[in-house]
């Protein structure tokens, strides 16, 4: 079974493909996908779903996963995060899809939802055998992958 995650954002969309079997996780892709501020919101857009169907093409996940956009801080930045979101939703389609909130994968990952994000990462790491993730948007996308694998449980 293979997942992608999702950690959504307009200048930065992390994702991660992670494949598992019984309690076996192994890495197929990570990365970060950037975009130019300077550039219009639509082309923006374009290239982050060009970037992840490429990615959906190429390891076929039965499973994706995005994590759930809060409104609460900043609503504008939320909103634009929101539409990035809703590109994840769109290559969904026909696929399992999961929207985790920051609580739920911490919970799923370390089995406590107010685990630090350093044992989050930490956790990710000994799932999938690697070292040193380090703490960016592409880490929090294979955290979601892991989580969705380990829901369908």
């Amino acid at each position: 079974m293979r997942a992608l995650g999702v950690d959504p954002g307009l200048s930065a969309t992390g994702y991660g493909v992670v494949e598992g079997k019984g309690v076996e996780f192994r890495l197929l892709a990570k990365g970060t996908i950037r975009t130019n501020s300077r550039e219009p919101l639509p082309a923006r857009l374009r290239h982050i779903f060009a970037v992840l169907d490429r990615i959906v093409r190429e390891h076929e996940p039965q499973v994706v996963a995005v994590e759930e956009v809060f409104l609460a801080k900043n609503v504008s930045a939320g909103m634009l995060t929101a539409q990035v979101a809703g590109i994840v939703a769109l290559l969904a389609d026909g696929r399992e899809f999961y929207s985790f909130s920051p609580r739920q994968v911490k919970k799923f990952i370390c089995g406590y939802g107010d685990a630090p994000k350093a044992q989050v990462l930490g956790m990710v790491e000994h799932l999938l055998g690697i070292d040193g993730l380090g703490s960016d948007h592409a880490a929090d996308a294979l955290a979601l992958a892991v989580c969705a694998l380990l829901s369908r449980r």
